[in-house]
């Protein structure tokens, strides 16, 4: 299970980064399963859990932050608000290269927030922007 919410997580990078990946029907089901466990432990509404679905991610809610956060723990992408560099690396490097993972982990490894779920989506957001920088 551990493996899929990893594959889940870079899937979901891949996507930040306009990589072409697909998941299968397994996936997706396991996927929503995830997301579903995220919302109860986050407490998150129904509006916040359409938009995460969505990749929407303008105006967050707090509980939206803490979402994905969530996801990134499960994923052990992040542990105690920091990055897990070996994690990414392996993953992301994959997908976009292990060079460009590099200089994104760099710079996003430091970010803090006010909490846990602040943290975790300034980092979030931090990929984000790394990837409309590389298009």
């Amino acid at each position: 299970m551990k493996t899929f919410v990893i594959l889940l997580v870079v899937c979901s990078m891949a996507s930040i980064f306009g990589s072409p990946i697909e998941l299968n029907e397994e996936q997706k089901v396991k996927a929503k399963q995830h997301l579903e466990i995220c919302s109860q432990e986050e407490k998150v509404s129904e509006e916040d859990v359409k938009k995460f679905s969505n990749k929407d991610f303008t105006n967050p809610s707090k509980e939206f932050k803490c979402l994905t956060t969530c996801f990134f723990e499960k994923a052990g992408t992040l542990k105690a608000s920091e990055v897990q560099q070996d994690v990414v690396l392996a993953k992301l490097g994959v997908l976009i290269g292990e060079d460009k993972a590099k200089e994104i982990l760099e710079k996003c490894k430091g970010i803090k927030g006010d909490d846990r779920c602040e943290t975790g989506f300034k980092i979030f957001q931090c990929f984000q922007d790394a990837q409309e920088k590389q298009h």
